[in-house]
């Protein structure tokens, strides 16, 4: 008893002796040009270059550190709209308390006569795992939409009609705010229409993804970020837009208090184009060749609404919740002229002539919820995000027939509604092992209803009295859950090679019904999705990167719908409710150099693609062309990324990129192969005549491009734009021009089958003048925190061709 009493007291003496050694750090945090606490910051304790301990700021900009040994320490503050800082030596005594005392930030954004001045970035820059393209710094794309933005990026093609792809090819994911949207898992066309140009602050592609992301996107992922006020106080912009083609407003407001912030932005656009489109196609029945000559006169016109609102909330310093609406909706339509004539032998066998509308209308909205849990350890953070979105759409046609004198003998209508709800549950968790090392888990659960109802009627007579055909009708009901798990360890030492390993298992199950007394069918099927990236610094601002990937695409509603739309009887097209995914391996290898004013990127790449997803087109006796996507084909693309920057004065900028890549489609079913060189080449230059005033020119060309039956033509389109500030620097004024010396923008589009030979030959209109204005106000202080949001990047979404 007497030996246990003389161990507790040792204990407690020696236990008290060594808290006595212990002492505390504190120090206060404030902005350097507001003179005002910096609220929230994330401060960490270095020891040896290590971190061993994190706090964060409290709402009057305070911190400190307790139970410290004595000992030579650095303090490290970062938070988003600030320089990174780092004090040091702090020596501490033992028993000693030691006040730093005041720390200044400097703010990325200052404040000079309430117009906000940032610091320069280039119009294209590298990361890690990403290239980022700054729209914010180009003036060629205001007064358009994404289309005109992504154009601008090096192998990222964009075609007239607005179908994007990403090193030739078109499976990839588009993300707005690391978020997905219902209407760009439909129609990715469609969706970046709905974009204005002046709202998008940045565009981020990911060729590698991590297993952090979704599977899907077998070619990588392009996320759009649209522009964010950070400033405390109230502000917003105005932003009225007018061209010849298209008229884009748009509006922006905004309000942040200490822990609550509240913004929106909205508006509408309303666009037109015009094409024309001659198809001349042959085919053989029974020894016997037919030739068709199909000229037609297409008008388009659509009308977008769109508008979103987010409240972020900042409980306190280590919890935060944020909830957000996006809404939209639109309205395209199309009308065709449409002249028929069939001939074999030199004898007419048919004409007609089909004066048609066909029209696509839909609305739709986003709802979510996210919560962050953040740590006193600096980067360790848990987010639990929900999201649940719906969306209804109307597809409709109309036709009519009529003879040589004008006579309608045939009428024919159609409609389709569908309605799509997802609803996505997600929690990640990431922690920071040591200063270089990080530690990343999660897991995600989505659920997706697709609901297609379609109906077909005919007057046989040419009068109004329509009869509904029962045989062409369908209900089509498609459930689909996904639920995955990643980690992801990856370690960044300032001169060693980093790694990023991750490994993620996504498992799919799927259901559909149909009311026409097709067989229901259920399928389910688990993927194991790998990835591995090294990358290292070099010396004089070099960094290679080397990185494996294997990744899956999902079909979407696009692609599944088994509505076949028949609004033009010579020309079908439709969904296969039976496509299984694709599976895609892909390699690259990067490597980046920056030079006094110039950096320059190089890459490599090798993706093959099984399973592939491809339209195949068939020609009946009849001489009817239907077009249904099947699992057919392997695609396989390697090839080369060569993008430069460069300031040849210190007003005038230049940067190009050249995208050229080796392509081979193979389908042992169809017993097809087809394949050749495709390229792409922009260039961009910008000069600043001081005064405000600056003027850009932009160009790029596409060249063809190959797909299993045949080759999409190539096309090339340029522009000039000239800017001036106004009202003290708080507007904008801009005129540009598109394609000045060209009318139209013209290519060819070849077909073979096993029957058929099908030429196209297409001219759009797109010469066309337009205006863009802008005005911004507010007060401006900056404040910012960072947030994270749900991306449903995994499934292959619609290219909008129809």
């Amino acid at each position: 008893m007497k030996s246990l009493l003389l161990t507790l007291i040792a204990f407690a003496m020696s236990t008290g002796l060594l808290l006595a050694q212990q002492t505390r750090i504190s120090g206060l945090l404030l902005d350097s040009t507001a003179n005002k606490p910096v609220e929230f910051a994330t401060v960490a304790l270095l020891k040896e270059g290590k971190i061993i301990a994190g706090t964060t700021a409290d709402a009057h900009g305070k911190f400190v550190f307790t139970k410290v040994s004595a000992g030579v320490y650095g303090i490290q503050i970062s938070f988003m709209g600030y320089q990174p800082k780092t004090v040091s030596p702090v020596t501490v005594a033992s028993g000693q308390e030691v006040e730093v005392g005041v720390i200044k930030l400097s703010p990325t954004v200052q404040k000079l006569a309430e117009v906000t001045v940032t610091e320069q970035k280039s119009l294209f820059e590298e990361k890690a795992d990403r290239m980022i393209y700054n729209a914010e710094k180009d003036i060629s794309v205001k007064g358009g939409d994404a289309t005109d933005v992504l154009k601008k990026i090096p192998s990222v093609a964009v075609d007239i009609e607005g179908n994007v792809q990403l090193r030739g090819s078109s499976n990839i994911k588009v993300l707005i705010n690391n978020k997905p949207s219902s209407i760009v898992a439909r129609s990715v066309s469609d969706a970046l229409k709905q974009i204005p140009a002046d709202i998008i602050k940045q565009v981020e592609v990911i060729t590698s993804p991590s297993a952090k992301y979704d599977a899907e996107g077998s070619a990588g992922i392009i996320n759009i970020i649209t522009k964010k006020n950070t400033l405390q106080g109230t502000s917003g912009s105005v932003s009225p837009n007018f061209g010849q083609w298209n008229n884009w407003q748009n509006a922006t407001l905004s309000h942040r208090m200490k822990s609550l912030s509240i913004s929106a932005n909205g508006g509408f656009s309303d666009w037109r184009n015009k094409r024309l489109i001659d198809l001349l196609r042959s085919y053989t029945n029974e020894g016997v060749v037919t030739n068709q000559f199909q000229p037609q006169r297409v008008n388009g016109k659509g009308r977008n609404v769109y508008g979103n609102l987010t409240v972020d909330w900042d409980i306190d310093s280590l919890n935060r919740l944020g909830a957000g609406l996006n809404y939209y909706d639109g309205r395209n339509t199309n009308g065709f002229d449409i002249h028929f004539e069939e001939s074999s032998q030199g004898v007419i066998n048919q004409y007609f002539h089909r004066d048609m509308s066909r029209t696509y209308d839909w609305a739709g909205a986003t709802l979510n919820l996210d919560y962050t849990r953040l740590f006193k350890k600096p980067k360790k953070e848990l987010n639990i995000l929900m999201m649940y979105s719906f969306e209804g759409e109307d597809s409709d046609y109309w036709s009519n027939l009529s003879n040589r004198s004008n006579a309608i003998y045939y009428r024919e209508k159609s409609y389709n509604i569908s309605n799509n709800k997802e609803g996505t549950i997600q929690l990640d968790f990431t922690n920071p092992l040591d200063s270089i090392s990080t530690l990343e888990l999660g897991t995600k659960t989505i659920f997706r209803q697709i609901l297609s109802d379609y109906r077909i009627a005919s007057a046989v007579d040419g009068s109004t009295s329509f009869t509904d055909l029962p045989a062409l009708a369908n209900v089509f009901d498609y459930a689909q859950q996904v639920a995955s798990a990643y980690v992801v360890y990856s370690r960044t030492p300032k001169k060693n090679w980093g790694i990023n390993l991750g490994a993620r298992y996504e498992h799919t199950f799927i259901q559909a019904n149909f009311l026409n007394g097709t067989a229901p069918f259920s399928n389910q099927y688990g993927n194991f999705i790998p990835n591995v990236s090294l990358s290292r610094r070099l010396k004089k601002e070099q960094q290679i990167r080397l990185s494996y990937s294997q990744r899956i695409q999902r079909p979407q509603f696009y692609y599944l719908n088994p509505y076949v739309n028949q609004a033009d009887s010579k020309n079908l097209y439709g969904g296969n409710p039976y496509l299984k995914p694709e599976l895609t391996h892909s390699i690259e290898g990067n490597y980046s150099v920056s030079i006094k004013q110039t950096s320059l990127n190089a890459s490599v790449f090798l993706r093959q693609t099984n399973n592939a997803i491809e339209s195949i087109n068939t020609v009946d006796s009849a001489g009817v062309l239907k077009q249904i996507f099947q699992n057919v084909a392997q695609n396989s693309a390697y090839g080369a990324t060569l993008s430069a920057n460069t300031k040849l004065t210190k007003k005038w900028s230049v940067n190009g990129s050249l995208n050229v890549f080796y392509n081979v489609l193979e389908s042992a079913e169809l017993k097809a192969r087809n394949e050749d060189w495709m390229y792409r080449i922009n260039l961009n230059s910008t000069i600043d005549f001081g005064k405000g005033i600056k003027a850009q020119l932009f160009g790029f060309y596409n060249s063809a491009r190959v797909n299993l039956q045949g080759k999409y033509g190539g096309f090339g389109f340029y522009n000039i734009v000239l800017q001036k500030e106004i009202l003290k620097k708080k507007g904008t004024i801009g005129f540009g021009y598109d394609n000045p010396f060209n009318e139209t923008i013209r290519w060819r589009n070849d077909f073979v089958g096993p029957n058929f030979v099908q030429t196209q030959h297409v001219a759009m209109y797109r010469r066309g003048w337009r205006i863009n204005l802008k005005y911004e106000f507010g007060k401006m202080t900056n404040t910012q925190r960072q947030k994270k949001r749900i991306s449903n990047d995994d499934q292959k979404a619609g290219d909008g061709n129809h």
